[in-house]
């Protein structure tokens, strides 16, 4: 009914990586059906004005994606990476403030917008909309409704999946295919801006020649690794590397000391010190990053630093991609009933 099916088959005709199987047993059908109807209503109704598009074309140039819905910085960074692929358009970005900051001096974005009020409709002829959420379609109805859009995710539902492989194919699919499956897959990272000034902070930090970045802390409690000072402990006994350095949030920052308290001659403390990008370029100078599945994954991934990631339950294939060699480890019940050895035994063949 009303093409149910979109909410759990992705619309492109490549494969990606995802857990629909998981996500249909788990979700009851009528849940799944009341999701769908009732995006089904908003998109009826706010985008009422709005013509609904299968393909950019070539004389559309002045593009605005919106992207409003509530997400991480890593979310953030699979979901509009893609822009890569509008090269030749002008593209501006309407999202939250707290998403928007690691968008400053993009190479492709050439405005970041975090209210609409601050836009001028006449400035663009498509709307890339992420979903047909109430909470992402509320965003800009008065003022730019009218404008045709094309839309990311639509109404797909399914909660875990590679979104940096279906917003590249998504994209590409808007434009017709111009790129195939494979140059894509050996291709699509995370596209993080750097600016000389995070460059010049990192500089400050005096990082060594060859180092190993561990990020620390975390989020969500379910993806918080809490045994890291054994993981160093382990690396500096088997003498794997000489140097570590410590990344992570404010809310690390004990942690953080304890460790280069004991390690103090090894180990660097940068955690509560440089903004996302600036940690993105700390890692970019290292060897590799270990870390717990998180937005630093994907600043790994977008400047090519090999990565060893811990996961809870979640398939590590919904998170790394081809273009950066990268080791996934799960634990189905707990990310801390990963093994020490095992984590080094794996940082060990890079």
């Amino acid at each position: 009914m009303l093409g149910f099916y979109r909410t759990y088959t992705t619309p492109f005709k490549e494969e990606i990586p995802t857990l629909v199987d998981e996500f249909l047993l788990r979700v009851s059908l009528p849940k799944r059906f009341l999701r769908f109807f009732g995006r089904y209503l908003y998109a009826e109704f706010f985008l009422r004005k709005s013509k609904r598009q299968e393909v950019i074309t070539e004389q559309q140039k002045r593009i605005l994606w919106i992207q409003w819905v509530d997400s991480y910085l890593g979310d953030s960074l699979m979901d509009l990476s893609s822009r890569v692929l509008l090269e030749g358009k002008k593209v501006d970005l309407l999202t939250k403030e707290y998403t928007a900051k690691i968008f400053d001096n993009d190479t492709v974005f050439n405005c970041v917008f975090t209210d609409s009020s601050q836009l001028n409709p006449d400035d663009y002829d498509l709307l890339i909309i992420d979903s047909y959420r109430e909470s992402s379609l509320g965003s800009f109805v008065d003022r730019l409704s009218h404008i045709p859009h094309v839309t990311l995710y639509g109404y797909y539902n399914v909660d875990n999946f590679n979104r940096l492989y279906f917003s590249f194919f998504r994209i590409n699919q808007l434009l017709l295919n111009p790129c195939s499956e494979q140059h894509i897959k050996n291709t699509a990272k995370p596209l993080l801006p750097i600016t000389l000034s995070d460059k010049a902070t990192v500089d400050k930090i005096c990082l060594p020649n060859e180092f190993i970045t561990i990020a620390i802390g975390g989020v969500w409690k379910e993806r918080t690794f809490h045994n890291w000072q054994g993981v160093i402990d382990t690396l500096l006994a088997k003498g794997v590397i000489e140097k570590i350095v410590l990344v992570g949030a404010k809310d690390a920052e004990e942690e953080s000391k304890i460790i280069c308290k004991q390690h103090h001659s090894n180990t660097i403390n940068a955690v509560g010190k440089c903004t996302f990008n600036q940690t993105a370029e700390v890692i970019s100078r290292s060897k590799l990053l270990i870390c717990a599945d998180g937005g630093l994954t994907h600043a790994a991934n977008a400047v090519l630093t090999p990565v060893v990631c811990l996961f809870h339950e979640l398939d590590p294939s919904v998170r790394l991609i081809e273009a950066n060699k990268s080791i996934g480890i799960m634990d189905e019940t707990c990310i801390d009933n990963i093994s020490i050895n095992h984590i080094i035994e794996q940082v060990e063949t890079f």
